[in-house]
């Protein structure tokens, strides 16, 4: 009897073999996930690994008005000039007591809210907690402009208003002024990390220490204090790295007054108004910052992996219960409505009054009739905005997409161990974070002067620096969603056969998109308001929103159309930043 091919095989025989082109499709889609890593692995260490490449080779140029890769040679001459220099004292004690008033104004006030609104009963706290996180939706140059409109000592009605109420003179031009803003604009970051630390807290521990008689600051030093030091101090050494590595509040508040640190320093020194540019300093310089930064970022690290010793175990009978404050809830509600008022309301009220006027004056009753947009009018109608809005159109979508679609596959590879080494290519996004933007920003200037890529000039070079820069920042925001990821879905597509794109396109990224959605919105709003990246790589065909404002307020001097221009990046920036915050609404009441 012949028995035909398509016949299922008797009881006991071997089954046939598979066909062969199923298997041909397998090997093909196993090649294509193996190249797709291995341009993805030569794509992520060409952008992390070539900057800092390039930042050290050009600090061991003994180059001044020359490019780095036009000088022959090794040396140490850049190390020697600034460490030999006067000003290199000057700087360095300018960055000390700017880093450190900074951190301290931040840490103050964030402990403090986070501990008034989390621990007690303090009235108004839906309310105040929201204004708060204010300053999250304020991009840093407008934070800078709206402070500089509102303290300035001519006609800044805080200025005025201490003046005639307190006879004080303040100046915000000033090493204190760059200190109290930049404080300020840290408190949403600071106070994101620590809240949940006081939201954790089992209240019975206080109220154990209450019962013996101890009092409110005895038991915040002996018990809570201690408690939520490893939440303080890894948000510290992480806020340490953003004020050195920021630039708009010190190039905006202290380069009127010639107050530099080491941010403002490198700017100057690779774009002085006058004379020409010195890059071998301004490299030394960075690798000076950058290695600040890294020793923060490891000590960041280390205080991360010490919180286990520190947790709070609560079981059933733990309750959430709250401080009463008693006769102080008035006086500290007055206190914290104020501070939102002075700190927040009052700039952002300052700048809007001035875009909407014909003129730089103080905000009056009288001036109310003479508001206008006129301003608007003019940046709308100006023949050379329409360029300026699309350069920044592209370089904000093609940079929160990118940066998302990478973070993505470097997370994803990462949490599956996808290939050999995939958790050390995590890891090694890190170091970009200790790269201060201005420093990043002239590596990326000097390497692509010198390699044959046509793409400076255009915004295509300042969207590889954005990219680059908010690399380790997306791909942690996705590994923070995967740890919180149920893998049932994917382990049973596995079993059924499924292929690892198709797993990864018809659960995985469904599965994650709210992160994404988070990731890509978060990108996008700090990609519009980046300035000493589109500064240093701007060009008479790439300029972007962030440079028109930053050109209009420092060369033209023309304040309204200043305000005007940043409160259109405020606006946008809120958008971005009320729809992440809307998501994550959505996402929790799911």
């Amino acid at each position: 009897m012949t028995v035909n091919a398509t016949e299922a095989p008797a009881i006991g025989e071997a089954p046939p073999p598979p066909e062969q082109p199923a298997r041909v499709s397998r090997t093909r889609h196993g090649l294509g996930s193996k190249a797709l890593n291995v341009a993805m692995i030569l794509l992520v260490g060409y952008l992390i690994v070539v900057p800092l490449v390039v930042l050290f080779y050009s600090s061991f140029k003994a180059s001044t008005t020359k490019l780095p890769f036009d000088v022959k040679g090794f040396s140490f001459d850049n190390y020697v000039h600034v460490f030999q220099s006067s000003r290199l004292g000057e700087v360095t004690l300018n960055t000390a007591i700017y880093v450190v008033g900074s951190v301290l104004v931040a840490l103050v006030l964030s402990v403090a809210l986070a501990y008034l609104f989390e621990r007690t009963d303090i009235p108004g706290r839906r309310i105040l907690a929201p204004m708060a996180l204010a300053p999250m939706a304020v991009p840093v140059v407008v934070m800078a402009i709206a402070w500089a409109l509102v303290a300035n000592p001519a006609n800044g009605p805080l200025a005025i208003i201490i003046r005639q109420t307190l006879g004080l003179s303040i100046d915000i031009y000033s090493l204190p002024g760059m200190i109290v803003v930049m404080g300020i604009f840290g408190v949403p970051s600071m106070y994101l990390m620590i809240a949940p630390a006081f939201a954790r807290l089992n209240p019975e521990l206080e109220e154990a220490a209450a019962a013996v008689g101890a009092p409110l600051l005895r038991r915040l030093r002996l018990i809570v204090f201690p408690l939520i030091g490893p939440a303080v101090s890894a948000a510290t050494m992480l806020f340490v790295v953003v004020v050195l590595e920021g630039f708009s509040i010190p190039a905006l508040l202290g380069l009127p007054d010639q107050i530099f640190v080491f941010s403002s320093l490198i700017q100057h020194s690779l774009e002085p108004p006058t004379g020409s540019p010195n890059y071998g300093q301004a490299t030394t310089y960075g690798v000076l910052i950058l290695v600040l930064s890294f020793a923060m970022l490891l000590i960041y690290r280390r205080r991360i992996r010490d919180t286990h010793r520190f947790k709070v175990v609560v079981g059933k009978a733990y309750r959430q219960s709250r401080t009463p404050l008693g006769k102080w809830r008035i006086p500290v509600f007055t206190v914290v409505a104020l501070y939102m008022l002075i700190g927040i309301v009052l700039p952002i009220l300052a700048l809007l009054w001035t875009s909407l006027s014909p003129f730089s004056r103080p905000i009056s009753w009288d001036g109310l009739s003479d508001l206008t947009f006129a301003q608007f009018a003019k940046i709308l109608t100006d023949p050379g905005m329409g360029e300026v809005m699309l350069n920044t159109a592209i370089v904000v979508l093609v940079t929160a997409t990118a940066t998302t679609a990478m973070s993505v596959w470097i997370a994803v590879a990462a949490h599956r161990r996808s290939f050999r080494g995939s958790a050390v290519l995590f890891e090694s996004t890190y170091l970009v974070f200790g790269i201060p933007s201005v420093v990043l920003g002239a590596a990326v200037l000097f390497l692509y002067l010198f390699i044959p890529i046509p793409i400076y000039g255009t915004v295509w070079i300042i969207i590889v620096a954005l990219v680059t820069r908010f690399l380790p920042r997306g791909s942690r925001l996705v590994q923070t969603a995967l740890l919180q990821l149920d893998e049932g879905l994917i382990e049973a597509a596995r079993v059924t056969g499924a292929s690892p794109f198709t797993v990864t396109a018809k659960i995985l990224l469904p599965l994650l998109r709210q992160a994404l959605w988070k990731c890509w919105l978060w990108v996008f709003a700090h990609a519009l308001g980046e300035l000493p990246i589109a500064l240093l790589l701007t060009s008479a065909d790439n300029r972007t929103l962030v440079v028109e404002v930053w050109d209009t307020f420092t060369s033209s001097v023309n304040y309204p159309q200043a305000s005007a221009l940043a409160v259109i990046i405020l606006v946008i920036s809120m958008i971005a930043v009320l729809l992440v915050n809307r998501r994550g609404a959505s996402e929790k009441e799911a």
